[in-house]
């Protein structure tokens, strides 16, 4: 399965987040802060795909973002940023930093499945890797 961390310090955000992802497939687990968000990684090491507040986090998010893209294996996470408007300065940091796409709140299942799901197909694995895989090989979340 592939994992998800959330990072938004709004308890409901996290909550209603945390029921609404694993239904596409993903293990999830939501921190309050970027500081609590590197002790995951340092714990946890790098999930697959990680959710970033941006307008709660303001100048945080992108160097969180920069951060994770730092790490080793980090290229390959996709950090996707919540924003709650069009706000153009942080959207290209945030794009800058390494964000691959943005999600608006509020959002709902539908909206949420379809701000995510483009991304989470495009990092499908075949369960054998090791010769041409089968379209029926690859793990995609419903």
């Amino acid at each position: 399965m592939q994992t998800c961390l959330v990072v938004d310090d709004a308890p409901i955000v996290r909550k209603v987040v945390s029921r609404m992802l694993p239904q596409l497939g993903l293990v999830v687990d939501c921190v309050a802060s970027p500081s609590d968000a590197k002790d995951w990684l340092e714990e946890n090491g790098l999930p697959d795909l990680v959710l970033v507040a941006a307008a709660v986090l303001g100048n945080d998010a992108p160097d969180l973002v920069r951060q994770i893209k730092a790490l080793p294996g980090g290229d390959r996470v996709i950090v996707l940023a919540v924003i709650v408007d069009g706000n153009l300065g942080l959207m290209t940091r945030l794009k800058r930093a390494g964000v691959a796409g943005f999600i608006y709140k509020p959002f709902d299942r539908a909206s949420l499945r379809a701000a995510i799901t483009p991304y989470l197909a495009a990092k499908a694995t075949p369960w054998n890797s090791g010769s041409e895989p089968r379209p029926d090989q690859f793990r995609v979340a419903p």
